[in-house]
Parts: structure tokens; sequence; C-alpha cells
């Protein structure tokens, strides 16, 4: 109790301060003020980063400017008297031009209300083309990816959109780096999912997709997990009356399906809706493994040939009502259930043999993992709106519940030297890890606008994780003819964790900056134990998360951001396991109950400008993490075995630049391209002789996209990723490309995209790891040339039409 009284004291205080900072807010600038807010005529969302002027009405001279906030909302003060005509507009819309504006002893202050947007449009030989949103926006504190300006998003999972994002790598097992890093938190429209992190996004279908946010730096009324930040998936929601839908089904080579359908009734004060989501994706493979361990004077060598697949499938049903109970309260209640999972089957040629020669073993592998679940969620939502603009409550209750099993068979089997079969009674194993888990939330929010401009954020959030966890290793008894369970191996394991939460967030404007200062706390209890042997590892902690964003407005186009926030990544509950785990015959996992968590102290100052056909942002960023987990492989000489265990490394730093240019070169062809540059060092002291390891890693994405004038779309995307360094190795090199072709049908109700990936068949990976005695290598070649074809269809045009309007333009295409 005592370090919530210590937190809420210390929140006070900065209210206190925030308040005090502003207090002399109404002596900003003299003159008058013209205020209003932008927003987009189809849809009535905001415009963020529209460039509005104001012009003076006698000589059309220029007397200020500014661009539009994250609510599409302009404040330009320190207007002298007088007749003003006040122009907006932003690429892909319409210029619109607001006249009689007037400033005088009658009136400081001019208010344009909302000012609508329509979507801008051109002739292309009497076809209408509508204009796009862009690929990429860039706000205050984040990066907004418009996936339906991807043409690849047909067909393909959240995975196969973020591989030509701006600060993420995706490596060829399907695995998402943010920039650099794979602790990043997943929400889906700001709330969690009950799948984890890569599993959420390799199972939502993109077509589903409206946007998804990248925020490398959240302010503290977010959760704090996830060291690199936060990606958030906003889905598509109709806002139009009546009935509508969408249905998408995918085929493609190498044993790929996929189907879904989604249904929206709207009618009144509610909103009903419901879908389903199917898939069965097979990604064979080919790899090659080597390792060299030491012991004593003999070094001994592990080489293998492998064939895989990796497979994931899930069938999913979702629905929910929204209900407006008034124009100020709204209860929504949604839910879904599911199944699925993924698995590999791994066929492998070993030889094994060592210097000098006390053996020469040959023997076939064949090792099949499935991992199957069923799950279910239910979500309730009650928001209220006061009489004030932005003064709000929102109470948010979140359950699910899943239960699942992992499943890992393996055969060694004895052959020569040209894989005959010798031995017709192979080694035979198999293990289990089932259980269920369980998640609890509740959070409660409360918005109210404070001051000229700006506004508090308060709340109280409640987290609970419960998992319970059986572990089970079998060996085949020939003799006995039944499977023997091996007692050294089995555990009966709980993880229970609860995490108590309060924010504040002010902002607000102080001489043309814009600023966010927040500070969250965070108490926690976990406690893990393996009941059969009586271990546990507890932990009783208070945490503090602060954050604060400032951003500038230079002239009427330039928008300069500097923001720092404080991250935390905690141990999932097998991390911290004591027992041991059977990998492979020569591979073993230990849990370290020691296992601290890590915490990130990340630094950015970024730079957008709004260019007349596109933008330009640049991006620099510093993070520390102190605790880093790395995965550790250490060889014990007497039994043979390599063990890995995760670990807490003293840190690790990253000081990166991001670029990203996304410019129209004419009215059917768009560059959208980025990079990023990042030094990275990880300063190794858990262990004698450890040393810091350095690298300097770049990606770059280039994606180019043609329109032509029979509702034809082309896409090619191009990548590369450069080597980088782990604690114990070295990742090397990839790059690819990809060329997707979309043709609508019917005024834009059917669609038909074809895509072939990898066409050059580059992407693979390739890792090396070395340590005391021991070295490891690894080559893994995906299935490349991947054809897939994705048909479309909307049902009374699912997703709200743009206004279109024909405007005569000369010249050629």
């Amino acid at each position: 109790m005592q370090l919530f009284i210590k937190y809420i004291a210390l929140l006070a205080a900065i209210f206190l301060i925030s308040f005090a900072t502003v207090a002399g807010e109404s002596e900003l600038g003299k003159g008058g003020k013209i205020e209003g807010q932008v927003i987009d005529a189809g849809t009535n969302t905001p415009v963020e980063f529209a460039n509005v002027v104001v012009f003076s009405s006698s000589d059309s001279s220029m007397v200020a400017g500014g661009i539009t906030g994250e609510k599409g909302d302009f404040n330009l003060s320190g207007i002298p008297d007088g007749t003003y005509y006040v122009r907006v507009q932003f690429i892909g819309y319409e210029s619109r031009t607001v006249n009689d504006v007037i400033i005088s002893d009658k009136g400081r202050k001019f208010d344009l209300g909302m000012i609508p947007l329509g979507m801008s449009a051109v002739t292309l030989e009497g076809a209408v083309v509508t204009a796009d949103k862009m690929a990429v926006e860039y706000k205050i504190d984040r990066k907004v990816i418009n996936v339906g300006q991807d043409l690849d998003a047909a067909g393909a999972s959240a995975i196969e959109v973020l591989e030509k994002v701006p600060s993420i790598r995706v490596d060829i097992n399907g695995d998402v780096f943010l920039r650099g890093s794979s602790n990043f938190t997943v929400l889906i429209d700001g709330k969690p999912s009950v799948l984890d992190g890569n599993e959420a996004l390799q199972q939502i279908p993109a077509s589903t997709i409206e946007n998804i946010e990248i925020i490398t730096n959240p302010s503290a009324k977010f959760d704090p997990d996830g060291t690199a930040g936060i990606i958030n998936i906003k889905l598509k929601h109709n806002i139009l009356e009546g009935f509508s839908g969408m249905i998408n089904t995918t085929a493609g080579t190498g044993e790929k399906y996929a189907s879904d359908l989604y249904l929206n009734y709207k009618t009144g004060s509610f909103n009903f809706y419901g879908g389903l989501e199917w898939n069965d994706r097979k990604f064979p493979g080919t790899g090659t493994e080597k390792r060299e361990t030491l012991i004593n004077d003999t070094i001994q060598y592990r080489e293998a040939e492998t064939e895989m697949a990796w497979m994931r499938h899930g069938l999913t049903f979702k629905g929910g009502v929204d209900y407006s109970m008034d124009k100020s309260s709204k209860i929504s209640v949604g839910g879904e259930y599911g199944s699925g999972g993924f698995g590999m089957d791994n066929y492998g040629k070993i030889h094994e043999y060592t210097d000098p020669i006390t053996y020469d073993d040959y023997y076939i592998n064949d090792n099949s993992f499935r991992w199957s679940r069923n799950y279910y969620s239910l979500n309730a939502n009650y928001k209220r709106k006061f009489e004030q603009e932005g003064h709000e409550l929102n109470l948010f209750g979140f359950f699910s519940e899943r239960d699942g099993a992992q499943k890992q068979t393996q055969s060694n089997i004895t052959t020569d030297n040209n894989w005959n079969v010798v031995d017709q009674y192979p080694d035979l194993l198999r293990s289990v890890e089932e259980g269920p888990s369980q998640q609890y939330r509740v959070e409660l929010d409360y918005t109210k606008p404070v001051f000229t401009s700006g506004k508090l954020e308060t709340g109280y959030q409640f987290r609970r994780n419960n998992e319970k966890e059986d572990y089970f290793l079998e060996t085949f008894d020939y003799d006995k003819s039944e499977w023997i369970t091996d007692d050294s191996y089995t555990k009966y394991s709980t993880f229970e964790r609860n995490i108590h939460a309060l924010y504040g967030v002010v902002s607000n404007e102080f001489k043309g900056f814009e600023y966010q200062l927040g500070l969250r706390g965070e108490y926690t209890y976990r406690n893990t134990k393996v009941i059969n042997t009586g271990e546990s590892a507890l932990v009783d902690r208070l945490d503090y998360f602060p954050s604060l964003h400032i951003a500038k407005k230079v002239m009427e186009k330039n928008q300069f951001m500097l923001s720092y926030s404080r991250r935390i990544d905690r141990p999932r509950g097998w991390y911290l396991e004591p027992s041991e785990t059977y990998i492979d015959e020569n591979t073993r996992r230990i849990g370290n109950p020691a296992l601290l968590p890590e915490y990130t102290d990340s630094y950015e100052l970024g730079y957008m400008r709004s260019l007349a056909k596109g933008s330009l942002s640049l991006e620099t960023y510093y993070r520390v993490t102190d605790n880093k987990i790395t995965s550790i492989q250490r060889f014990d000489e007497e039994t043979g075995i390599l063990y890995t265990q995760f670990q807490n490394l003293n840190n690790d730093k990253a000081l990166g630049l991001e670029g990203s240019v996304i410019y129209d070169i004419n009215k059917w062809f768009n560059l959208n391209w980025s990079a990023t540059f990042y030094n990275y060092r990880l300063e190794d002291k858990s262990s004698e002789g450890a040393e810091e390891r350095t690298s300097n890693n770049w990606d770059t994405r280039l994606v180019t996209s043609f329109k032509l004038p029979t509702n034809t779309r082309l896409q090619l995307n191009l990548s590369y990723n450069s080597p980088t360094v782990s604690a114990q190795g070295r990742v090397e090199e990839s790059y690819g490309a990809d060329f997707t072709i979309r043709q609508e049908f019917f005024e834009k109700k059917f669609s038909a995209v074809l895509k072939v990936g990898d066409i050059f068949a580059t992407q693979n990976r390739e890792y090396t790891s070395r340590g005391v005695n021991f070295y490891t290598y690894e080559y893994r070649k995906p299935e490349s040339r991947v054809v897939t074809l994705t048909l479309s269809y909307r049902i009374n045009n699912f997703k709200e039409q743009k206004q279109e309007r024909r405007i005569d333009v000369g010249g050629d295409m």
C-alpha cells in the first residue's frame, strides 16, 4: 500500500508541474487567432498533417501557416487585424478555400469549424481514378501503414504486410523484428489478443486490416511491455447503414489455402458484425547443419542435410454487437472462438564422427512437432462522452482462455553410409507439453480537456495471467512393447502473474510546442512453481515508466518530434522453470528462475516534411537495454550435451537512423522507399572471457506501384537485410523480390490478385554460433517462387467509397 501511495503522490506532482507550466498560456502571442478542424469528407475522420495557410485578401500575401495535428485541428495565432482567406490542402485531397475570415476588435478569434476535404480524382482516358491514402503516414508518436494500398495484402497475413514496413524485419521463419528486436507487444484495435504476438500476426488476414500502427515510443497510457514498442492492428469497421460484407479465398503453390468471410448489418442504434477465418498453409524448405565440439583432445563432428516443412492451420469464428444508447453512450460486446496450431516435419540425414576416429555413424532423424490449441475470448466496452468535446470515460473488460498441447515424436534410424536402413528397431521418443491458460483484463480510462488546447488522461488497469503446464517424456521399450516415462524430465508447473497499474498523461501547447508528459506505475506479483520438485520463483515489485513527447511545427510543411519512453520485457513462464527439457538427442533446455526482466530506455528525434506529391521523414533513435535476456548455449564435456538457457547479459545498445520517402512520380507511378542503418553493441559480462560484440547493420525496402487505366495495378517489392551479430554468433545477409498484379472487375466489387514471391530464389537464413569448446552452423532455404491467387468480392460495398469527381486534365499518362 505504501508503494501505491508514493506513486499517487508523484503522479499528482507531475500534474501540478504541468499546470504551472501552462498557467501563463493566455499571454501567448498578441493579435487574433484562427482555428478549426480538417476532416475527411467521406469518413468524417481527422486529416493529420494537412497544410493550412492564411493569405491576405488585399494582396494575396501569406500571413501565417501551419499543419494540422493528430485530431485534424489547427490553431494559428498572432494574426493582425484584417480580412483573409484560408487555404487547406493535403496530398490525395482536393484543396479547400474559406473566404471572408475577419480579425478585428469585434472578434479576435475566428473559428472555421469543421472543414471537410474530398478525395481528389483525375481522368485517365475516360476512367475515373480515385486518389489513394498515403501508403505510410507519420504522426507525432507512430507510423500508420495503410494496408489497403498494398497489393500484396490480398490473401496474405499481417506478417507479409509487415515485411515491407519501415522499422520492421521478418526472417524466413516468419519471426518479426522491430528495429532489430523481437520484444514488442501486439494489440488488435488497441486491445490485447488471445494469441501471442507472432502467432496473432500469422493468423490475421491482411484483407481485414484497415491499417497497422508502429509505435516505437508509446506514452505512459499504454502497457510498457515489449522493449521495442507496440504493433497495433486496426481492423476494418463498416459505418454504412444496411447489410454489407466481404469474402476472400486464396490458393497457392506448395499447399497454401485460406478463406475468410465478414458480414455487417447496421440499423439505427445497432451494429451487428461477424465472420470466420480459415487457413491451411505449408512452407517447405531444405537445410544444412554442422556442429563441432571438443572433449579433451577429441573433436566430435555432426553434419546434417535436412528436408523440412512448416505448417500453420486455423479456424476462427468471431462476432459482436455495438449499441448506441444515445448520442453520448455506447456499449459494445464481442467474442471469438477458434482452434488451430502449427507444426514442423523434419527429415534429416545425420553423419556423426570423431577425430581421432572412435566412431563413425550414419542415421536418419525423423522428427515431427505439432502444437494445437482451442481458445475463446469475450470482451465488453462502455464509452461515455460528456458535453465538453473530448471529455470521455471508457470501461473495458476482457477474458480469454486457451487449452493446448505441444507434441513431439522422434525416431533415429541407423543406416550405412548410403542411407540404407540397417536396424529395423529405431530409437523412438515422444514428448507432450500441455495445459490451460487464462487472461483477465480490466481498464478504466478517463480523458478531460484542460486549458485551451490540452488534455488530461488518467486511468487504472488490472491484468492477470494464469498458466498450468504438464510435461512428459517417453521412450519406447521394444522388449516390453510399451512406452516408458522418463521421470527425470516429468514436471508439473504453474505460473501466476497479477499487475496493477495507474497512469497519468498531460498534453498541451506552449509557445508553439506541443508536448505530452506521462508517468505510469505498476505493481507486479508473480509466482512460478514446479509442483513435483517444490521449486519456485517469486517476484513482488513496483516499477515506474515515464514518457515524454514534444513536437514543433516549423513553417507550413515541417515538423520535428522528440520522444522518450521506458519499457519492460518480462520473462515468460517457461523461461523460469529450473527443470530440464528435451530438445533432441544432443540438445537440452534449462530454465532460469533467477532471470530478471529487461528494462529499455528509448530516445527518438524525428523530422517530417510534406512534399507536393508525397512526404519525407528522417528519424534517429538510441535504445539502451539493461538485463538483456538472451539464449546462451553451453557445452557439457562429460555428457556431450549442448545446453541452452536464457540469461541476463549486461546490456545492449542500438543507435540508428531511419529514412523514408513516399512520392508520386506521376499520376500512375508511386515510389515508396525506406532504409534503416544502426550500430548494435552487445556487452556480455555473464561469463569470464566474454567481450563486447558490435556490428553495423542496415536494411532497405523499395515498393514501386503502377496504375493502368484498365483498373489494373502492378507492384514490385525489393528488400535487403545486412548481416548482424547475436550474443554468440552472426546472422548473414538476406534479400529478395516479390511481384504482384491486381485486376478489378464489376465496378471494383470483384478483384483478382496474382503474386509471385521470392522471384529470384534468393531468400535464405545463414547462422553461425561459437562458444567454449563448440561451434555450430545452420543454413535454411525456404520454398521459392511461390505463386498465390486471391479472389475477393465485396457485398454491398463493404468498405465505404470515397466521393468521386471527374476533373479534366491535359497531357498524356
